[in-house]
């Protein structure tokens, strides 16, 4: 992420270029010049973050725990002072498509080596120290949902997140941005570049870059820094394409100041590079080379990414988009299927070497199939399919393809205008007909079965996600009756409080099909809720992910040995509706 070598350029070369930073002492220093200093955080990028007890991440995260961690941090800055506005990703950006895919490619062998680790009884200490650097964290965990507690959440869907995150922050003169990605070491502004994975949660301390050490030593001016971060290696020009030529330039020691030597010697043009010098700098590049067609262009992307300017275009965009109301809502899902833009669907461990689960598209793909359905019915004239980048075999690529919809035909759905509205005159909890044909649909999108089954409206809201989820995995003959009711045990637990998440045992070694379908459950249980936000259900259907990855692994053991006694199932007996699902697809 950035540009390759540079956070170890700043590390070594660059004199001064990394320092520590106390946050409470920015904040309250900043505060005798702005009431609230602002502080613009990559969300993303604190995933690393509160994913850093790697022991816990292999038990499939303690949910409860990683948003305490994030919610006791982020309320620790408000009380100083700070205001605090957090960017997510939103809709992936068309150029981006190749490396979304490469990067999930590897993620899915790094998680094979790790699947392969805890096949092979490795107890779970020695896997998260082998594998600290390589494993991914777990993106599951709605860190979005905490963030919104104590400040603005904004889904960036018209620009690179990280683009967005830097015209934000220079536009609104914040203090500081918190992320890990070098790429911000490149935009202008005068905010401070706080490291998100060095922070001390205790200390409020982290690693801080020295961006105006970085140009000093380079001899370079800010608007030189995006022809020279691009010619450097980055998302959009990879480093495998400009290393003959960085070769060419000298040593590899001596890389990162031969290359500035070259881009200062650049003629440009109120400070840009006009398009014959774009075309003079690709053909030295590409020297002796064939010269790829689409090189300019993303030259050119590459460059206009690391501006900082206002981007009209952009704000202009949605003008006359008759489905920018969903934006708006923060419907992103929908937005994508009405508007036909692919849908990423990715893995966490997930081992398609073996059939013990079944193949996890074909799990999800009904799912994605009748929400399309249900999104699409009044537009079916438009499209009748939603395209998805997944992967759907161990040896093949991520890649394109197109679900069919699946329209519902014992129940009409109302148009998605009328599905996302809320009901302002309706008291919260009250039954309506509409919140009535929501769950109906909801039920649908899981089986044709449980369209008419009355027993669902006797499970609490805040239980209903979790039991679609485990009836979704009964159906596709996924998981043990004895592990759905342990998962909705633990759920039941969480939710009364019935032990204390941070008191639970760290478990030692895993069992295999325990630590796989732990991570299973968690992504289906994503798909589920991401339908209920679709119909435009209330908040109490989609609670965060009821898991807890020591407690479960905890109980599965002793679950596993022995029979399961009434007692054990006493609290959720009544919501058992997956124990005769009928096995299809």
């Amino acid at each position: 992420m950035g540009v390759r070598y540079l956070h170890s350029f700043m590390e070594q070369k660059v004199n001064g270029g990394i320092y520590m930073v106390n946050m409470q002492q920015e904040i309250l220093k900043a505060k005798k010049r702005i009431e609230r200093p602002l502080i613009v955080f990559d969300l993303m990028a604190l995933f690393g973050l509160f994913c850093s007890d790697r022991h816990s991440l292999l038990c499939g995260s303690q949910y409860w725990v990683v948003e305490y961690m994030a919610d006791t941090f982020f309320k620790r800055l408000t009380d100083l002072g700070a205001e605090l506005v957090f960017f997510y990703d939103g809709t992936l950006q068309t150029s981006k498509y190749d490396t979304w895919i490469t990067r999930q490619n590897d993620k899915y062998d790094r998680m094979i080596d790790i699947i392969d680790a805890i096949d092979a009884g490795v107890p779970v200490t020695v896997v998260a120290k082998k594998f600290d650097r390589t494993m991914p964290s777990n993106t599951c965990i709605k860190l979005q949902n905490v963030a919104k507690r104590h400040g603005k959440l904004i889904t960036a869907n018209d620009l690179e997140c990280d683009q967005a995150v830097a015209i934000f922050a220079t536009k609104n003169k914040a203090l500081a941005v918190v992320s890990h990605d070098t790429d911000f070491l490149i935009f202008e502004g005068s905010w401070q570049l706080w490291h998100a994975e060095h922070i001390n949660l205790q200390k409020l301390s982290t690693k801080a870059y020295n961006r105006q050490a970085l140009i000093g030593t380079l001899g370079l001016q800010w608007y030189q820094m995006a022809v020279w971060a691009t010619l450097a290696g980055n998302d959009w020009f990879k480093y495998d394409e400009v290393l003959p030529f960085l070769n060419d330039l000298g040593p590899h020691s001596q890389k990162m100041y031969r290359l500035a030597d070259y881009v200062r010697r650049l003629p440009m043009r109120n400070k840009k590079l006009d398009e014959d010098g774009i075309q003079c700098v690709l053909g030295r590049v590409y020297r002796k080379r064939r010269m790829p067609a689409e090189a300019y262009e993303l030259f050119r992307q590459s460059v206009a990414f690391y501006q900082v300017d206002e981007h009209p275009e952009n704000e202009r965009k949605h003008t006359n988009d008759p489905f920018a109301y969903l934006l708006q809502a923060e419907h992103f899902f929908t937005y994508s299927i009405l508007t036909g833009e692919p849908f990423n669907v990715t893995l966490f461990f997930f081992d398609y070497r073996s059939n013990e689960f079944g193949k996890y598209h074909e799990i999800v793909e009904p799912i994605i199939s009748r929400i399309g359905g249900i999104l699409l019915y009044h537009h079916r004239h438009e499209r009748q399919h939603v395209t998805v980048m997944m992967k759907r075999h161990h040896k093949e690529s991520n890649s394109f393809g197109d679900v069919p919809v699946t329209y519902p035909s014992a129940i009409t759905p109302p148009p998605v205008r009328e599905l996302i509205a809320k009901d302002e005159n309706e008291p919260p909890g009250s039954p309506s007909s509409l919140l009535s044909l929501k769950l109906q649909l909801w039920r649908w999108v899981c089986s044709d079965d449980l369209l008419h089954d009355e027993r669902f409206n006797g499970i609490p809201s805040a239980f209903m996600c979790t039991v679609l989820t485990l009836y979704r995995l009964r159906q596709c003959g996924a998981i043990r009756i004895f592990e759905a009711d342990l998962l909705l045990v633990i759920a039941q637990q969480l939710s009364t409080r019935t032990f204390d998440p941070l008191q639970e045992p760290s478990p030692q070694r895993l069992i295999s099909r325990a630590f796989r379908l732990a991570f299973l459950f968690q992504k289906v249980y994503g798909h589920m809720e991401r339908v209920s936000k679709a119909l435009g259900l209330p908040d109490e259907y989609r609670p965060t992910t009821p898991y807890d990855g020591h407690r479960f692994h905890n109980m599965y053991r002793v679950w596993a040995g022995r029979k399961v006694e009434s007692q054990d199932i006493a609290p959720i007996v009544e919501w058992r509706i997956y124990a005769h699902a009928s096995q299809s697809t």
